[in-house]
Formats: C-alpha cells, sequence, structure tokens
C-alpha cells in the first residue's frame, strides 16, 4: 500500500491546484516536496489515522497559502481542500467496497485504485473550471457547506463500517445512508440554487426597473437641462442680435445725421435766394419734403431715449422689448430723459427685469388683442418710460385696452386671464415678486378712459431704510 500512500497525495495536491489556479513556481516545488513526503511519512511509515493525515493535509496547505501565497480568500482554500479530500475519502470507500465484495489481490487493488484515480484525473481536468466557479460565486457558502455535511457523512461511514473485514448489515445499511446523503446534498443544493435564483431574478427585475425608471429620470432631467440651456442660448442670441441692431441703428442714425447736416447746408445755400426774395412758403415746403424722403420717423423712434440708460440690465430689457414692439409693427413710444446708472439696493435688480418684462409683454398682448378685434392698427398704442429723480426709479408703461375690458382686482389672482384656452398668471407674478418689497417698492395699476396704466416707484435707498 505504499504506492497508494505516495500517489495519492500527488493526486491531491493535482486537484488542489487545478482548483486554486495557482501557477507553479519555485517554492511550489518545495511545498509540493514537504507536502508528498508528510503524508507519506504520516500515512505509510507512521500509519496514523487517515482522517488525521487529511487534518495534516489541510493544515500545510492553509500555513503554505497564508505565509507564502499571501492567500486572502480562505474560505475558498478551505473549499478546495474539502472538495480534494472528498474526492479522496469516496476514492478509498470506493476501493474499499470492491475489496468486500470481490475478495482480490493487493496487486489487482492497486490497478483498480489507479483506474479511480485515472477517472477522477479525467473529471476534474474537465470541469476544473467550472467547479472553481461554484467555490467562488455568490452561492459558494452552501456549496461548501454541503460539501462538508458530505464529507462528514462519508467519513462516518467508513469508519464505523467499512473498518470491518467482511460485509455486514451495518455495512449495507451505513451504505445506503451515505449514497441517500450524497444524493440529498446534490437535490438539495440544486433546490437552493432554483430558489435563490428566483429570488435573484426578482430582485434584478426590481434593481432593472430602477434603473431604468432613473435612467428615465436622468434622460429626462437632462431633456430639460438641454431645453432650458437651448433657450438660454436662443434668449442669448436673440439679445445679442437686438444689441448688434441697436449698435448699427445707432451707426446708421450717426451716419444719417452727418449726411443730412452735410445735405441741409447744401440745400440753404441753394434756396437764400428764395428766401432773400421772401419766398418762405416755398422753403419751407423744400424743406419739409426733405425730410419727410430723408427719415423714417418710426425708426427714427425705435430705441428713442435708450443711450440714457446705462445700468446693463435695464437697458437689455428695453432694447429687447422695444425690438419686440417694432417687429409686432405696434406703435409705441419709449422715453428716458435722465441718465440712469444704477437703481436703489433695497430691489434685486433681476426682480425688477422681470417686472419690467411682464408688464410690456401684457401690453403687447392685449394691443394685438385689440387690433384683431377692431381690424384698424392705429387703435393700439403703448407708451413706456424710465425716470430717476433723487436715487429712486420709476417705470411707467400704459396702453390702449379693449372696450370689454375687465378689472384691475382681476387681472391680478393667479391663473385668471383673458386668452382663450390658455391659463395665465395675468399680473399674479408681479403681485408675488413686488410682496418682498413692501417697504421699497410701491406698484400701483389702472384702467381709466380706454387706457390701462401700470406704474412701479422704487423709493431711494434712505427712505425705504427709515421706512423699516
Amino acid at each position: 500500500m505504499f504506492f497508494q500512500a505516495l500517489f495519492s497525495p500527488v493526486i491531491d495536491l493535482y486537484i488542489f491546484y487545478r482548483l486554486s489556479g495557482w501557477k507553479f513556481k519555485r517554492e511550489d516545488y518545495a511545498f509540493s516536496i514537504v507536502f508528498i513526503g508528510t503524508c507519506v511519512l504520516a500515512g505509510s511509515v507512521v500509519q496514523i489515522d487517515d482522517f488525521l493525515v487529511d487534518i495534516i493535509q489541510a493544515f500545510l496547505i492553509f500555513l503554505f497559502s497564508y505565509l507564502v501565497k499571501k492567500e486572502k480568500k480562505v474560505k475558498f482554500i478551505f473549499g478546495a481542500i474539502l472538495f480534494f479530500e472528498l474526492l479522496d475519502l469516496l476514492i478509498t470507500i470506493s476501493a474499499e467496497i470492491i475489496l468486500l465484495i470481490f475478495d482480490i489481490s493487493s496487486s489487482s487493488m492497486t490497478f483498480v485504485f489507479l483506474l479511480v484515480e485515472f477517472v477522477i484525473i479525467v473529471i476534474i481536468q474537465k470541469y476544473y473550471l467550472k467547479i472553481r466557479k461554484l467555490l467562488n460565486d455568490r452561492n459558494s457558502s452552501i456549496f461548501i457547506g454541503l460539501i462538508f455535511y458530505v464529507y462528514l457523512s462519508s467519513s462516518i461511514v467508513y469508519f464505523l463500517a467499512l473498518k470491518s473485514t467482511h460485509m455486514t448489515i451495518v455495512f449495507e445499511v451505513s451504505l445506503s445512508l451515505l449514497v441517500l446523503q450524497i444524493v440529498f446534498s446534490v437535490i438539495t443544493y440544486i433546490a437552493i440554487i432554483k430558489v435563490q435564483k428566483g429570488l435573484l431574478t426578482k430582485q434584478e427585475q426590481k434593481e432593472q426597473k430602477f434603473q431604468l425608471e432613473l435612467a428615465n429620470a436622468d434622460r429626462k432631467a437632462k431633456e430639460a437641462e438641454n431645453k432650458e440651456l437651448i433657450l438660454k442660448q436662443q434668449q442669448l442670441s436673440s439679445e445679442m442680435e437686438q444689441l448688434q441692431e441697436y449698435s448699427n441703428y445707432l451707426d446708421k442714425n450717426e451716419d444719417d445725421l452727418h449726411r443730412f447736416k452735410h445735405d441741409y447746408q447744401n440745400i440753404l445755400n441753394g434756396l437764400k435766394v428764395s428766401a432773400q426774395e421772401g419766398n418762405t412758403a416755398e422753403v419751407v415746403k423744400i424743406l419739409d419734403q426733405y425730410t419727410e424722403t430723408q427719415f423714417n420717423k418710426k425708426a427714427l423712434r425705435k430705441y428713442n431715449g435708450v443711450n440714457h440708460i446705462h445700468e446693463k440690465n435695464l437697458k437689455s430689457i428695453a432694447i429687447a422689448k422695444l425690438s419686440k414692439l417694432y417687429s409686432l409693427e405696434l406703435d409705441y413710444s419709449f422715453n428716458c430723459e435722465q441718465d440712469i446708472f444704477r437703481i436703489p439696493n433695497s430691489v434685486n435688480i433681476l426682480d425688477l427685469v422681470r417686472i419690467i418684462g411682464i408688464a410690456f409683454d401684457n401690453a403687447a398682448e392685449e394691443s394685438q388683442a385689440l387690433i384683431k378685434e377692431t381690424d384698424n392698427s392705429d387703435s393700439a398704442r403703448i407708451d413706456a418710460m424710465y425716470y430717476q429723480e433723487n436715487g429712486d426709479f420709476e417705470f411707467e408703461i400704459r396702453n390702449r385696452v379693449r372696450k370689454s375690458g375687465v378689472a384691475t382686482d382681476k387681472i391680478s389672482q393667479k391663473n385668471y386671464t383673458t386668452k382663450k384656452h390658455h391659463m395665465g398668471l395675468g399680473l399674479a407674478n408681479v403681485k408675488e415678486i413686488t410682496h418682498k418689497y413692501e417697504d421699497s417698492m410701491i406698484v400701483n395699476y389702472y384702467v381709466d378712459d380706454g387706457w390701462f396704466t401700470f406704474d412701479l416707484t422704487i423709493l431711494p435707498d434712505d427712505e425705504s431704510e427709515a421706512k423699516k
């Protein structure tokens, strides 16, 4: 049996290295010699019990993996050891059963032993990757636990039944129980894995649904951000176009004024004789005709007064809204006679810009509705102004309204609108904004004699602080 004692640890070591995935290095050769030599010495020379030999093997592998290999996967190493120990035990049990049944010689027994070992090597060589996966996956604890259970059951059968030298009832019963234990373990493992896969599938479905909802929410958020970004870019582009148009407007008017001045001087020189002869009516008529042909009065007052606005936000909103009124071909005027560099500190400039924008938009919408109702473009009119004196700021805008106008207390209510099939906010937004500035901002709006007037006044910083 010395040959069996030598060959068995070699097969055990082969199986372990296949399952662990370790590559053979210089230190592995030295360990293999120590491992095989110790097992042969313990099993064949000293002839200690097989169970103790298994413990020695496990101890040597754990010691080598921890000290030399620096292996951190203790559960995986333990499972690999259990697996080859179980195979070794099953080979021994199979050989003992054959020996009891057939009563063959030791040489024949050695042949049988080698044949079984060869079959085991072929099986391991084919399925070692799958076994390694079972020792490493999420169900590895269940798999290793069942291996340990079968190993203990097999050890009990081996020590209690197979130590006898002939077939007995105890042996037959024990062997039957061992087979049942193995079958039970396999069925239990398959059932547990199936149930767990079912649970995992449900959990994965929930996670996938959650991930899908999260992805959809993220996509919608990005779409909203992109839309908002596109709107901001469009708004910025529109503002840049309006500013560029305003700049071109100033340059063109400056050129037109220089040309007009030069031409007027030449015309006046040409009309001196008529003037000296007292024919003043003819002089006035010619000059008036020239003025009418050279200037577009509407274009001249498109940005009238904007040059006095030096606060960039107030200037931008004025240019934007005046450009809108001009493009809608509405009759309007804008006035700002005083230079405005800043507004009182008590009000956020962005809140003020929002209010001015809403007021202009409301005036434009009502003017369009009035033109549509009367079918007369001259029926609408909008007048707006910026004014500043002694540190205050005033904005006023008024526009003609339809005869079927509404009371001002209604148009400031939330969700009220005069437009059909549309839920607007009227002046509710303005009311909500101005509520923050009760001590520094005064807002009045009213309808009188066919005109709607909106007036906003921001008190100087010293007066608003005194009211507080």
